[in-house]
């Protein structure tokens, strides 16, 4: 049962990695505050000091209570503030830079397991204290060469809907990357060609779990027409010795888009296989394939209603398709209870509605899982989301989540979970 009780300088190589839109309706996490736009969009300075002088401050804080409460676990009581200041330089010859500090503080650590406050008896809630820095990276762009960019430094890097790579934007403490990042058109329209390598995986938990990489991304997305768009990708990622277990080789595709069915009716669909191995450092040899396929109905006024089935396999029990960069909170459940793929891989059926015209402006999304192995029989269990969001302006969000997971394996415990946000960004 949920309890709920109320208490109290580095240089970084352009922008980063876009993310294209899909029809994952069921897994949106709350939507950010808008910050002001970055200084590059202000236009070009004059000279280096204009560029340097002359650039944009940017503040996010973001407020939340998270309440957490798994079978056989103590329950966890999160009260937690991330304040992000960051300073964006106007470009100047083509180059521009940015550098960000992060901190993530809680009025009582004691009260829940951040998994680094040696809390074990209780459950997790991901958002370790903490202050670091979170980007710093120069950059270049050079749009009459088929829209070059580039970006060297410690900075957030995602691809397509975020599943294999994601900046785990829900977490306190985000994901980036200590890279060095790439992207062009090659000259041809509606092409996107991105390429990345990492050599830090700066992770959700504070420095003191962070993953030292030999790791190549390769992303390339064309994008034909509203109804097919279309991604290819090859991801490689060693983690050396701090996670050799999670080195993995990956190539796959994906295809998104919608298709008008009458006034104010259209079908958006996401399609996605993917093939994994073993690479790098890893000690286990294994084969292990990915597919994904949603479909939603979107209706004018009224919202989105869709299903979908996600599957991440399984080599014969040995190992499951794993997507260790990826923004896990995203996907299979609000709960959190899959962020480590199960042995015998995951099937995830799930149902969802998605409406951006609910009274007094809000925004909610609700979604049922079903959860099964892919190797084997097993049953884990059923997911309850909910989520309601409102933007009360451009600066200011405030949103409920809810997450109800029900065990049917005795490995996997009857999770509760109650979350809610306020974002002020400047």
């Amino acid at each position: 049962m949920l309890r709920i009780r109320w208490t109290q300088w580095a240089l970084v190589v352009g922008a980063s990695a876009a993310s294209s839109s899909g029809a994952w309706a069921a897994q949106v996490s709350n939507p950010p505050a808008q910050p002001p736009p970055p200084a590059t969009e202000h236009g070009a300075a004059s000279s280096f000091w204009d560029a340097l002088t002359q650039g944009t401050p940017k503040l996010d804080v973001r407020f939340r209570a998270e309440f957490a409460d798994q079978d056989g676990l103590k329950g966890s009581e999160a009260y937690t503030v991330r304040t992000r200041l960051g300073y964006g330089t106007r470009t100047w010859k083509g180059f521009s830079g940015y550098v960000e500090m992060e901190d993530v503080r809680s009025p009582d650590d004691d009260a829940y397991n951040s998994t680094l406050n040696d809390n074990p008896d209780k459950t997790v809630i991901a958002d370790p204290a903490g202050t670091e820095l979170n980007e710093a990276w120069l950059g270049y762009e050079a749009a009459e060469q088929g829209l070059f960019r580039t970006k060297l430094g410690r900075q957030t890097i995602t691809f397509d809907d975020h599943r294999f790579v994601g900046d785990v934007g829900w977490r306190q403490d985000n994901q980036t990357f200590d890279a060095a990042w790439l992207r062009s058109g090659l000259g041809v329209e509606r092409l996107t060609a991105t390429y990345a390598y990492l050599g830090q995986i700066n992770r959700i938990y504070a420095q003191e779990a962070d993953w030292s990489a030999r790791s190549h991304l390769v992303n390339v997305g064309y994008a034909a027409s509203e109804v097919v768009n279309v991604t290819g990708f090859a991801y490689l990622l060693d983690f050396e010795d701090d996670s050799p277990a999670n080195s993995c080789q990956t190539y796959g595709a994906r295809c998104t888009g919608s298709a008008k069915l009458g006034e104010g009716t259209a079908l958006e669909y996401a399609a996605s296989f993917a093939a994994q191995a073993d690479y790098g450092d890893n000690p286990l040899s294994y084969d292990a394939p990915y597919y994904a396929l949603d479909l939603g109905l979107k209706l004018s006024g009224a919202g989105t209603f869709g299903a979908g089935y996600e599957v991440l396999g399984s080599d014969d029990g040995a190992k499951g398709f794993a997507t260790p960069l990826a923004t896990l909170h995203k996907f299979n459940g609000y709960a959190d209870k899959f962020l480590n793929t199960p042995v015998d891989g995951l099937e995830d059926l799930y149902v969802y509605a998605r409406s951006s015209t609910l009274p007094g402006g809000l925004t909610g999304i609700l979604a049922y899982h079903a959860f099964s192995a892919d190797e084997g029989s097993a049953d884990y269990g059923e997911e309850l989301d909910a989520v309601l969001t409102k933007r009360v302006n451009d600066r200011v969000v405030v949103g409920a989540k809810y997450a109800q997971f029900w065990g049917d394996d005795p490995a996997y415990a009857d999770v509760s979970k109650f979350m809610l946000d306020l974002t002020f960004a400047f």
